[in-house]
């Protein structure tokens, strides 16, 4: 609907969209949600209000999308942003100036859900992170078209909070690389190898919580914490995006033999709990007496190398 200058209301109850893309020579993933490669110029589109109940791109389901766009010369502004799947709620506001030589992107935003792997799989996705609810607030921007996110000129900060969950087998799906791009998959390698009797297949957390600030396409992050059941891990460093390494320090401080991490995992889970009280009676001597692990991850984010510069050892109580 139009009235004068209003915005067009578009009140949509089923859309199915499944446009012939342009796509990049010799590569088969669309570069454009547009039929063409040529710079689209947006100065004469109205303003626009849309709101779609059920929506599908490219064969796969959205559920509802809203939208509000106005257009001021080359740059069209998105307010009340929003993508909700029932699994996954992603709000959005931001700018894209679609300027020659000058064109830059920017969105910021919050991503909820209560189940990440529920929230994953919607789309086909097999995750890692298993039963966690996330929270994550980002505010991003980079010089190139909103479906064109350019690593060297990508900018911005990310708070990222995950509640109680399980990592379980690392090396699944596309989703793994998002603990991979700290090295997270090949920390908890090591640490399953050196202390094999005490690291099981699943690593069970309290928690997660991670700020990292982009500049230039590097990221840095100097409070990523991880509260797990049998260790808590500390992480900072950077990783540069666009030549895919990074440079880290993981300090890792056993939990599993204190009282409260017992106490913790009787929180989680009465099952659980009982295994790892069991298993803290169990545990190999080498474990038990280590205070603090500490590491240097480097390298690329395929085959980061992960040294161990220190192992303090518990100290004893007097008698």
């Amino acid at each position: 609907a139009m009235r004068n200058n209003a915005p067009w209301l578009a009140n949509i109850k089923y859309l199915y969209y499944n446009p012939s893309v342009a796509k990049t020579r010799g590569d088969s993933t669309p570069s454009s949600p547009f039929p063409t490669t040529e710079r689209i110029n947006f100065r004469g589109w109205p303003d626009a209000q849309i709101r779609c109940a059920e929506c599908w791109f490219w064969g796969q389901k959205f559920g509802r999308i809203d939208s509000d766009l106005t257009i001021s010369g080359d740059t069209l502004t998105l307010t009340n942003g929003l993508i909700d799947t029932g699994f996954s709620r992603l709000t959005a506001d931001g700018e894209w100036v679609n300027n020659p030589g000058n064109e830059r992107t920017s969105l910021k935003g919050k991503l909820r859900g209560q189940k990440i792997d529920a929230a994953a799989e919607f789309f086909g996705v097999t995750t890692p992170i298993r039963q966690s609810s996330f929270n994550v607030d980002y505010d991003l921007h980079w010089r190139k078209a909103p479906w064109q996110p350019d690593e060297a000129t990508l900018n911005g900060i990310i708070h990222t909070q995950l509640g109680k969950g399980e990592i379980t087998e690392i090396n699944t799906g596309h989703a793994g690389q998002l603990l991979r791009l700290l090295s997270v998959d090949a920390l908890m390698r090591k640490l399953r190898f050196d202390f094999r009797d005490t690291f099981g297949e699943g690593f069970y957390f309290d928690s997660i919580r991670s700020t990292a600030w982009i500049k230039d396409g590097v990221m840095h992050t100097d409070g990523t914490l991880v509260d797990g059941l049998e260790a808590d891990i500390a992480m900072k460093g950077s990783v540069n995006l666009v030549r895919r390494d990074l440079n880290m320090e993981a300090v890792v401080a056993p939990e599993i033999s204190a009282t409260v991490g017992v106490a913790a995992a009787f929180a989680v889970n009465p099952i659980v709990g009982a295994a790892v009280f069991a298993a803290s009676k169990v545990l190999g001597p080498l474990w038990s007496k280590v205070s603090i692990l500490r590491y240097h991850i480097s390298g690329p984010l395929d085959d980061p190398q992960i040294n161990e510069v220190l192992r303090q050892p518990r100290k004893e109580k007097a008698q």
